[in-house]
């Protein structure tokens, strides 16, 4: 936490990350948070998302490889989701999460 005992931002997206399951399985690695004409939108990636770009399987190397990548495709990826909803992104970002057995990390959205 910040120096006057409040989290940043950064904390509390890093919080709220924790939300998506840490499970293989693509189709069930999101969560969503609706607040009035709002909506968080957070997806993980595990190694069936990044099958085709490819790479090893989590452990076996290029870690920072990976995590470039989905850093790369974060801003495309989430505006199409916003789009599938009739929304935009207004923020974005990128949150790699360490010692998780299947997650490399969580892109999260902002969409309006």
């Amino acid at each position: 936490m910040t120096e006057s005992n409040y989290p940043s931002i950064d904390e509390i997206i890093s919080l709220v990350a924790e939300l998506v399951p840490d499970v293989p399985i693509p189709s069930d690695l999101f969560a969503e948070i609706k607040a009035k004409d709002r909506i968080l939108w957070l997806e993980g990636w595990c190694d069936g998302c990044i099958a085709r770009e490819g790479f090893p399987k989590k452990g076996q190397g290029m870690l920072q490889e990976k995590l470039d990548y989905i850093a790369k495709v974060t801003p495309r990826f989430l505006q199409s989701r916003a789009e599938e909803k009739g929304m935009v992104v207004r923020w974005s970002g990128f949150i790699p999460l360490k010692d998780k057995e299947h997650l490399y990390g969580v892109s999260w959205g902002i969409f309006s």
